[in-house]
């Protein structure tokens, strides 16, 4: 009796041990398809990312370890779904930051992202940054809406009224001036967008710069290089998933201001 005992319990531990090793192989299998792709968030390695600076960054004033944040331009979409939603931050930390000065010849920031924050939760991921471009105009960004040039009026009975005893023919031509006034104006809204993509790209950019603004004045997601932020220039042979990108100048300090454009691509993760 005490043998056949022997022989089920034996039995079980074993059952027990495979079960263990087949969950470990699961999870080893499920961290390495996550390494694979580049994210835990199902992003490819080569995904880009529109973002925009949430707060300036200064190699005067910030230290390795700081935490630099930004927030996608836009939904970020992997096989047909919305992996990031527009708005949704991502979290980094500077790695470097150096100012020229003695021996050093050029002032240097590196930045590397690291995770991405939804719903109270954080994804892991890893990204470089491929192109910086000025922060996009206000004009193009906030446009409002257009002022017709004639004032609201709550009831609408006094105004039917007051405006009843205009001539048929005044009418017609202050309805004509008001309708040309508000077409200026979205011509003008629409022209500000496309001159000031045609600006930045007109602008100083880095040596082998490829891409640009489109017209709704943010970076293209070809882009790579700098645009419109003088001096600046991404060294891209020194930036990789761990050291995250750098950012380097011929001159005293490298400053990005907040709401600086960048496009961020997704890379594997280091093992």
């Amino acid at each position: 009796m005490n043998k056949l005992l022997a022989i089920f319990a034996a039995g079980l531990l074993a059952a027990a041990a495979g079960a263990a090793q087949n969950s470990g192989s699961t999870t080893n299998s499920t961290a390495a398809s996550a390494n694979a792709s580049g994210s835990s968030l199902g992003l490819s390695s080569g995904t880009t990312i529109d973002a925009t600076l949430g707060s300036s960054l200064d190699s005067k004033k910030n230290k390795p370890g700081d935490r630099v944040v930004a927030r996608t331009a836009q939904d970020v979409k992997q096989d047909g779904r919305v992996v990031l939603k527009k708005g949704t931050t991502l979290v980094g930390h500077v790695t470097q930051a150096q100012v020229r000065g003695g021996e050093q010849t050029q002032s240097l920031l590196g930045i590397a992202f690291d995770r991405a924050e939804m719903n109270g939760h954080e994804a892991p991921f890893t990204a470089t940054i491929q192109a910086l471009a000025a922060a996009q105009s206000s004009a193009v960004a906030g446009a409002g809406p257009v002022d017709s040039g004639i004032p609201a009026d709550p009831s609408g009975a006094t105004y039917g009224a007051a405006r009843g005893s205009v001539l048929l023919g005044e009418a017609g031509t202050e309805a004509s001036g008001v309708a040309a006034r508000a077409g200026g104006v979205k011509g003008g809204v629409i022209d500000s967008a496309a001159n000031a993509a045609d600006a930045a790209n007109s602008t100083a950019h880095s040596a082998g710069a490829v891409g640009g603004l489109t017209a709704a004045g943010r970076l293209s997601a070809n882009s790579s290089g700098v645009f419109g932020l003088e001096g600046l220039s991404l060294n891209s042979a020194a930036s990789n998933a761990a050291q995250g990108s750098l950012i380097v100048s011929p001159g005293k300090n490298v400053h990005l201001d907040g709401g600086t454009q960048m496009l961020l691509k997704v890379t594997a993760q280091a093992q």
